[in-house]
């Protein structure tokens, strides 16, 4: 052991804790919300008591991580309209005249209130492609469902984001 009282498994990923918060930060923009993920994730692998020697350490830690920015997403804490704003900053021009970054904000609204009236499967499906980056396949893997129903899924929450965009168009 290398840190008094600290179990060999934790004491090999300790070292790694920065680089969790890095993956946390890529994946949610917001310094305190990956330093808050980062703390969970060791603090869930803390709890747990290996029954025997855990061959790849880090493995398990990006795992717990992962599972736990699932898990956050799964649950909507955040209301629409606050990703909204938060996303806007990322996909607008930023050389864009206060106008097109009006519409563009406005845009965002219209798809994150068509994204959170979808059925929860597919919400949750659609939040974990678009926000997490998780291909169809992990997304299948994760949830326990094919491929070409992740696809199914996706196809909806896309088509269901676009009519909103064209009713957007429609009302200018």
């Amino acid at each position: 052991m290398g840190h008094s009282g600290i179990s060999p498994f934790l004491d090999e990923i300790l070292p790694d804790y920065d680089r969790v918060k890095q993956y946390f930060l890529g994946k949610v923009g917001c310094e305190h919300e990956a330093a808050d993920l980062t703390q969970e994730t060791f603090a869930r692998l803390s709890k747990w008591q290996p029954t025997k020697e855990v061959e790849h350490p880090q493995h398990v830690l990006f795992r717990t991580a992962r599972n736990l920015l699932v898990d956050r997403f799964r649950a909507p804490r955040i209301p629409t309209e606050a990703l909204a704003d938060s996303r806007a900053g990322e996909i607008a021009d930023q050389s864009a005249d206060p106008s097109q970054l009006a519409m563009y904000r406005e845009q965002l609204r219209r798809v994150s209130r068509a994204a959170a009236s979808l059925p929860d499967l597919c919400r949750e499906i659609f939040v974990l492609h678009r926000l997490l980056g998780l291909d169809y396949e992990q997304i299948g893997k994760t949830l326990g469902l094919s491929t070409s129903t992740v696809k199914r899924h996706m196809a909806f929450a896309l088509l269901t984001c676009k009519g909103a965009l064209n009713d957007d168009q429609r009302s200018v």
